[in-house]
């Protein structure tokens, strides 16, 4: 693994240490609608919560009536108020998709506020706790769109007296307002004269001079007075059509979006829709219908390419043509997608004009495009792991991600497609993609800590493998199941489906998940205080490693019966295992087992007093554990560290080595943070009480 990480402080700090980049104020609320029409009741109605301590609104209404523009053109206006930034999600409530989940949007923000991806806790509360420290003592405007309920809302709500938050949803979220002191503010569809307003401001003062007001009124009101229709109608009026052909087919009987119509007046949502996807050029139409197949919340130009079949030059033109005429917005810097509304009518026409076939090898070519792009990831990630079968150019040529970071950026956006993606291929029966693509996840997940999507898509692996009847996939599978549940703390889960992981290797022969189905049993042994019978089974392992020539597989286990062998008080055969561990680990350049086994020898000669080479292994476990970027690893190296250094008297080294630990510990939730923080409070310079090594703490593979 070659991870590039934010490191926050450093033992040997001082004037020539690096610093933590700085990042921009998170500015990341969407463009501003055009011509934003009155509303100065609810600006109003803004204006007067915003000045309350830690305010949160609620703003609710159908669909289209202009929900988010309101919170988006208020953020705006509102920009200097609060100068440490303005967060925004959209949390796809009302979506066809499941709505977008806490932890999801918590990984954003935090992200945008300078926490690390890798260093993000894994626990919702933990998360939320984080944020909330972060935004201490700032001022900050939330905008959380489009919610589905209390819940989702609830974890995303800041403390500091100084942020402000708007929420949108189609419901009111009553017990947003019972519990959480929101203020409710309604939103009806424009005024008729605001409505008439802003179509004649889009359409064009030639246009607006050419009919009268009762025919402006009557389109308006055909359209539901909602802010989204009565743009597409300017915008078709702007580019020629007369308001009489308009108004005529809107009083028709074209089709419309029933379940979007208002009690008050019948909306022609689906026909003004169609006036714009009838203009479109062939290619744009068709784009337009099967990009609806897409599941996740918006898309990539590489994702568009596949699913359309067209050259990335080609579909970026097309992608631009259809947001020129309001189809899809821009939802980022080379990402794309639809209003809600849109999207269901999107999805129409493609059920509608495309049969099933050509549906099916749409999505069979983004799905392809996510499998491929999600093994070239992992294998820039962590090349030295086994990858998932796929054929490849041998010389490595179109590698899409330079390095690390590339691959973990794609990874990271491409996530909340890439989880009803597997969904998807389970539906299409293409079993082949829905075990290779969360298991060419699983590193990824493991380091973003997505545990619970890790634990999901791994059994959707194990029961794909199944139908294919594919042994070896399946004990592949199971053993990322296990993985995902034994770094859940369900441990006695991980023992059930590592066992049946090695009764399959056994079956088939396989030696390599014979060895690695070994290993990890032994390592959950040991994680429950079962050391004797943990260095036992690793003594089984240790031979098939060896006779597969699997080098990297050997030192592995051997930095866990090393730390089996320390916990059992056999220091002299742990430091030999260690040694072994960290010659092997340099022969296969695995980063991580090299810095488990330093941080482990730093162990062993702690245990026998031997502090001066204490500190020296621990610090080169700090240099290769800052490397990777494994931050759980680099607090609990920090932390042994420091005591070592008070013990012979460099308190000031200790006391920095700490701050950092703590800092690390309390960004990921982890429970040690309070135990390591009261011995930084303490930090009086006398030596912390003598505690016994504590090798469970120390991961597996």
């Amino acid at each position: 693994m070659v991870q590039a990480g934010v490191i926050y402080g450093g033992v040997h700090g001082g004037r020539d240490a690096p610093s933590a980049p700085t990042l921009p104020v998170p500015r990341q609320l969407p463009r501003v609608a055009t011509c934003f029409t009155d509303r100065s009741d609810l600006l109003a109605a803004l204006n007067a919560v915003s000045a309350t301590s830690n305010g949160v609104v609620m703003i609710s209404g159908t669909a289209g009536v202009g929900k988010s523009a309101l919170a988006v053109h208020w953020g705006h206006q509102a920009r200097d108020r609060y100068p440490d930034g303005q967060l925004y999600a959209n949390l796809r409530g009302y979506d066809r998709l499941a709505p977008l989940a806490p932890e999801e949007v918590l990984h954003g923000f935090l992200s945008a506020l300078g926490a690390p991806a890798d260093r993000v806790p894994g626990s919702l509360d933990a998360m939320s706790s984080l944020f909330r420290s972060l935004l201490d003592g700032k001022r900050v405007l939330l905008v959380a769109d489009n919610a589905g309920s209390a819940d989702q809302v609830r974890p995303l709500l800041p403390s500091a007296p100084g942020c402000f938050t708007i929420v949108t949803s189609r419901s009111r979220l009553g017990a947003l307002t019972a519990v959480d002191g929101a203020t409710p503010v309604a939103m009806r569809p424009l005024d008729t004269s605001d409505a008439v307003e802003l179509f004649r401001r889009l359409a064009g003062d030639d246009e607006a001079e050419g009919v009268t007001g009762e025919g402006v009124t009557r389109l308006v009101r055909r359209c539901g007075r909602l802010p989204l229709t009565v743009r597409i109608a300017a915008q078709q009026a702007g580019a020629g059509t007369s308001l009489g052909e308009l108004i005529e087919e809107l009083e028709g009987d074209g089709l419309r979006l029933e379940s979007l119509s208002m009690s008050d007046e019948r909306s022609g949502v689906r026909t003004v829709f169609s006036w714009s996807y009838q203009q479109l050029t062939p290619a744009g139409a068709r784009a337009f219908r099967l990009l609806a197949l897409h599941a996740g919340p918006d898309f990539s130009v590489s994702t568009a390419a596949a699913l359309i079949d067209l050259p990335e030059v080609e579909t970026r033109r097309v992608l631009r043509d259809l947001v020129a005429v309001n189809m899809l917005e821009a939802a980022g810097p080379r990402r794309y997608g639809y209003h809600d509304l849109l999207r269901d009518y999107a999805r129409e026409r493609v059920e509608a004009e495309e049969p099933p076939e050509v549906r099916a090898q749409a999505l069979g070519r983004e799905l392809s495009h996510y499998l491929w792009m999600a093994d070239a990831a992992d294998r820039v990630l962590v090349p030295e792991r086994q990858h998932v079968p796929l054929e490849r150019h041998a010389d490595g040529a179109n590698t899409p991600f330079p390095g690390p970071e590339a691959a973990l950026a794609w990874c990271d956006s491409e996530l909340p497609s890439l989880v009803p993606a597997v969904g998807q291929a389970v539906e299409l029966g293409l079993d082949d993609v829905a075990w290779k693509l969360p298991v060419a996840l699983v590193y990824f997940l493991r380091l973003r800590r997505h545990d619970t999507h890790r634990r999901v898509l791994s059994d959707t692996a194990v029961r794909a493998a199944r139908r294919l009847d594919d042994q070896w996939a399946e004990t592949w599978s199971l053993i990322c199941v296990a993985g995902a549940e034994s770094d859940m703390g369900l441990h006695e889960d991980a023992m059930r489906h590592f066992t049946e992981a090695l009764r399959i290797s056994q079956a088939i022969g396989d030696s390599h998940w014979q060895a690695n189905s070994i290993y990890n049993i032994a390592w959950t042994l040991r994680l429950m205080g079962r050391y004797e019978e943990a260095l036992e089974r690793q003594r089984e392992a240790l031979p098939i490693h060896r006779s597969i020539g699997d080098r990297r597989g050997e030192a592995i286990t051997r930095t866990e019966m090393a730390a089996s062998s320390l916990a059992l008080g056999r220091p002299t055969a742990a430091f030999e295992e260690y040694e072994r561990a960290l010659d092997g680990a340099r022969v296969t350049a695995d980063l991580p087992t090299e810095a488990k086994s330093l941080h482990g020898l730093g162990d062993v000669c702690r245990t026998v007093g031997r502090t001066d080479e204490a500190i020296g292994w621990y610090e080169q476990a700090v240099d290769v554990r800052r490397r990777v970027g494994d931050l759980l690893g680099l607090a609990r190296s920090l932390d042994r560290l420091a005591e070592q250094l008070v013990t012979v008297g460099r308190t000031a080294d200790a006391q920095e080595a700490l701050v950092e630990a703590v800092a690390i510990l309390e960004s990921l939730g982890n429970p040690m943070a309070e135990e390591v923080r009261l011995r930084l409070v303490a930090r009086d310079g006398t030596e912390p009480g003598d505690r016994p090594a504590d090798p469970s703490t120390e991961g597996g593979s």
